[in-house]
């Protein structure tokens, strides 16, 4: 689980980080204005992008467990609705196959 993301208003210094990062190579070869246009795009990039957004997240500190053990991922009724669907689908794939050979 990762933290929440801040509100758009807040500062948030894991994003501004990585922007500046993939800005900073650029702050003596672009006027001012256009590395601002640099800074917001990237900065809409990085907050947005399908790809982008989780690999930022992933950098998020992630608040430690408040106990030990084990903790059930799956609720077992949904693991064996997913086991029939699957093998539903094999029987259909392989009843396919058998008559796409005849």
């Amino acid at each position: 689980m990762s933290s929440p993301r801040p509100e758009p208003d807040d500062a948030d210094p894991i994003l501004e980080a990585r922007v500046a990062h993939a800005v900073t190579p650029y702050a003596d070869l672009l006027p001012a204005h256009d590395l601002e246009a640099l800074r917001a795009l990237t900065e809409r990039f990085l907050a947005t992008h399908p790809v982008a957004a989780p690999l930022v997240e992933r950098l998020r500190p992630r608040t430690p467990p408040a106990s030990s053990g084990e903790v059930e991922r799956r609720d077992p009724a949904a693991l064996a609705e997913a086991a029939r669907r699957l093998a539903a689908k094999a029987g259909a794939a392989a009843g396919r196959r058998r008559g796409g050979r005849q």
